[in-house]
C-alpha cells in the first residue's frame, strides 16, 4: 500500500490592520482649551504692547518724571507741536530754592548764554514753558518763560531785537541738545541745562560741537534750571 504524498498547505502573509486613532471627546476638550489659552496670550500680550505705547505717548505728552531721593532735583522734556515752543516738567525737593532762565543769544567765546532773565521754582512739580513768538497784544516779538505749579503761576518776557527776529522768521537748520524725554537728574545744588537749541546761520554754523563755546555770536532758545542764589 502506498503512502499518499502528504499535502502541503500554503500559509497567506498577515496583512496589518490599520491603527485606528480614537479621538476622544476628552482629547478634543483639550486641544480646544489649549487653542483658547494661546490666542488669548495672543491677545493679550498685543493689548499689553498697546497699552505700554499709550502710556510712552501720555508719559511724553504731561511729562512723566522717575521717582527721586530727597536731596534730587529732576527734569524731562515734553512733547510739543508748536514751533518755537518748549515744554518740561521739574521737580524740586523742599528747601531747595531753584530758578528758571532763558536766553537767546549766545556771545562768542563765553562759557554760556546771556542769560535775559530769571523766574523762581516753587519746590515740589512744576512745569516749565519757553517761547518764542509775536506777542498779540502788542505785535512784538519776544522771548518768553513760564512756570506754573499748583500754587503759583509766574511769566516773564522779552523782546527780542530786530536781528533776531529776522532770523526766527526764516528757515534755517536747528542744532537740538538739552535734557530728552525722559528724566534727567542731578543732586540738589547742581543745574541742568534744559533747552540749547542753536539756530545753524552764518559761517560757523557747521563748527559747533557739544558744549564748545561758539566763534561768534549763536542765536537759539535756552534755557537753564539753576540754583537761585546771587546774580544770573
Amino acid at each position: 500500500m502506498v503512502d499518499a504524498p502528504e499535502q502541503q498547505f500554503a500559509t497567506k502573509p498577515k496583512v496589518p490592520r490599520p491603527i485606528r486613532h480614537q479621538f476622544s471627546i476628552a482629547n478634543l476638550l483639550g486641544l480646544l482649551a489649549l487653542v483658547a489659552l494661546s490666542l488669548g496670550f495672543a491677545i493679550t500680550t498685543i493689548r499689553l504692547r498697546e497699552a505700554e505705547r499709550e502710556l510712552t505717548r501720555l508719559r511724553n505728552e504731561v511729562g512723566y518724571l522717575e521717582p527721586t531721593e530727597a536731596g534730587q532735583i529732576a527734569a524731562v522734556r515734553l512733547a510739543s507741536e508748536e514751533p518755537m515752543t518748549y515744554r518740561l516738567r521739574v521737580r524740586i525737593p523742599t528747601g531747595s530754592k531753584y530758578r528758571l532762565v532763558y536766553s537767546s543769544m549766545w556771545p562768542r567765546g563765553a562759557t554760556a548764554p546771556s542769560w535775559f532773565g530769571a523766574v523762581p521754582i516753587s519746590p515740589g512739580e512744576s512745569t516749565l514753558l519757553v517761547r518764542v513768538m509775536k506777542d498779540p497784544r502788542d505785535d512784538r516779538w519776544k522771548i518768553a518763560a513760564l512756570g506754573q505749579s499748583t500754587d503759583q503761576r509766574r511769566r516773564i518776557a522779552t523782546v527780542l531785537p530786530t536781528e533776531q527776529i529776522e532770523v526766527f522768521r526764516g528757515s534755517h537748520d536747528w542744532l537740538a541738545s538739552g535734557i530728552p524725554q525722559t528724566t534727567t537728574i542731578r543732586s540738589s545744588g547742581q543745574t541742568i541745562r534744559l533747552l540749547d537749541e542753536r539756530v545753524l546761520v552764518g559761517e560757523g554754523a557747521m563748527m559747533l560741537y557739544g558744549d564748545r563755546p561758539p566763534d561768534e555770536d549763536m542765536i537759539g532758545v535756552f534755557a537753564e534750571l539753576q540754583p537761585d542764589v546771587g546774580p544770573i
